[in-house]
């Protein structure tokens, strides 16, 4: 009896993720998804996704550090394709780097701030599948056909803009359109600002405690009752910007731009509109949660017989809400000062992502080698 031929083992890519939050779930879904996009593009092979943490180096100038690495776990684990994932931002001149591509190698390397921030794991996984198309199919005419172009992801042709460097190790790189915004908001993404909610304890538990004056504060009430709409809009975001302010001022989250050379005075304006986005969306997020409770204990606490002395009859959820915005604003002011008990190091790492703070200590670094270097010359002189 004739033996069965047996069937051929699956293609292997092999996903190597940053150790940060963003990397490691985008790896997953790839895992989840990329079998059965690749097993349509390129049939009739099979394929499989193993996914490794690893620490990926930064960059170097040509951005080919991260493919070392790859290289050498694919002779480890014999992966056919390895695809690296980083929240490190790459950069083309001032154009953000979706992903490089080597074909000798046979590595991708993606960018994930370059993304932006909507339907990450969409653009992500036709990124990743259309290019490891491109390096199955290089060569083979078949895999080129009006077939093969109607089932390639879509993403790559709006979404961003597909070169040839001239650059030894990197056969294709994708660039990111409308580049700096959507590298901006990929890394205010990546940082998780609504993460702050849980990381600053010492605001929040100051504020909770002022909180619980305030709501039995008759003055509170009777002011918030008699304020306008743009009041009350205009106390809301002064008291989440009063905390954002603080924050930067207090724990020196500002990166100075004065005598950076051009290429880091760049850098650190990015890292800064990035601090004040992550911040204002993660304090933004503390005075929703904050306002939430406030309003639930109104409602337990506060009596419509006592509050409609102060604040008039006929009482609703409105007139609740009302006071309870002034409220939860007074006490984020006040929670503020609950940061002076957070330690520097503790609020950038609820702020930033690991990638961020490494970032940002490179940048401080070599701005202090500089001024020694410059302090010494001075003394020589």
């Amino acid at each position: 009896m004739a033996e069965q031929p047996s069937e051929p083992r699956p293609l292997v890519v092999g996903v190597i993720a940053d150790p940060s939050p963003a990397p490691i779930e985008v790896a997953y879904q790839l895992a989840e998804d990329l079998p059965g996009v690749l097993s349509e593009q390129l049939v009739p092979d099979r394929w499989q996704v193993d996914v490794h943490r690893d620490q990926l180096p930064s960059s170097d100038s040509r951005h080919t550090a991260m493919m070392d690495v790859a290289s050498a776990r694919m002779q480890e684990h014999g992966w056919d394709v390895a695809v690296c994932l980083t929240d490190l931002p790459l950069r083309d001149g001032k154009q953000p780097i979706v992903a490089d591509l080597s074909n000798s190698r046979r590595v991708v390397v993606l960018s994930l701030p370059a993304f932006g921030a909507m339907a990450l794991r969409r653009r992500v996984r036709g990124v990743v599948a259309q290019l490891i198309a491109d390096l199955r199919g290089r060569g083979a005419p078949s895999d080129h056909s009006e077939e093969h172009r109607k089932r390639r992801p879509a993403s790559l042709a709006h979404q961003f803009r597909r070169i040839t460097p001239n650059q030894d190790g990197v056969d294709a790189r994708v660039l990111a359109s409308r580049g700096g915004v959507r590298l901006l908001i990929g890394m205010v993404r990546d940082n998780r600002p609504w993460r702050l909610v849980y990381g600053l304890t010492g605001p929040l538990v100051g504020a909770f405690a002022f909180s619980a004056f305030y709501l039995i504060s008759t003055t509170v009430w009777q002011l918030a009752a008699t304020m306008t709409a743009v009041q009350l809009v205009a106390a809301v975001l002064g008291s989440v910007m009063i905390m954002v302010g603080w924050l930067i001022v207090y724990h020196h989250l500002w990166e100075d731009t004065t005598g950076r050379p051009a290429q880091e005075r760049e850098q650190a304006l990015l890292f800064n509109a990035s601090t004040v986005l992550t911040l204002v969306i993660g304090v933004g997020c503390m005075y929703v949660a904050l306002y939430a409770i406030n309003l639930l204990a109104a409602v337990v606490v506060l009596t419509p017989e006592v509050f409609g002395q102060y604040v008039g009859p006929n009482l609703g959820v409105g007139a609740y809400a009302i006071v309870i915005l002034l409220v939860t604003a007074a006490a984020t002011v006040a929670g503020a000062v609950g940061s002076g008990f957070e330690s520097e190091d503790s609020i950038r790492e609820a702020a930033y992502s690991y990638r961020e703070r490494e970032r940002r200590q490179v940048l401080r670094d070599t701005q202090r080698g500089r001024e020694e270097a410059e302090s010494g010359g001075d003394h020589q002189n």
